[in-house]
């Protein structure tokens, strides 16, 4: 059976593929976004992962001197090759 033998206009076709394709190219975009908004909450979770891991180290408190130190140019203390 063709559309035509069921009494539908080629206008009444066409309108429905344009239909059909704005309902996929709007889901489409939903899952696109959808996608990059995870896409960043994963990268803020991280990211607050890892700040509360450097936070329950020992040794670590607010204020305190971080455990790396860069290396100087002038006079090197003992034991250091730079």
């Amino acid at each position: 059976m063709t559309y035509q033998s069921r009494g539908r206009s080629m206008f009444e076709v066409v309108l429905a593929i344009c239909f059909v394709a704005f309902l996929v190219g709007f889901i489409t975009v939903l899952c696109i976004g959808n996608y990059f908004r995870a896409k960043r909450a994963q990268e803020r979770q991280r990211q607050r992962r890892e700040a509360k891991q450097a936070a329950s180290t020992p040794g670590h408190m607010k204020g305190s001197a971080p455990e790396y130190e860069a290396p100087t140019l002038g006079h090197s203390s003992p034991g250091r090759l730079l």
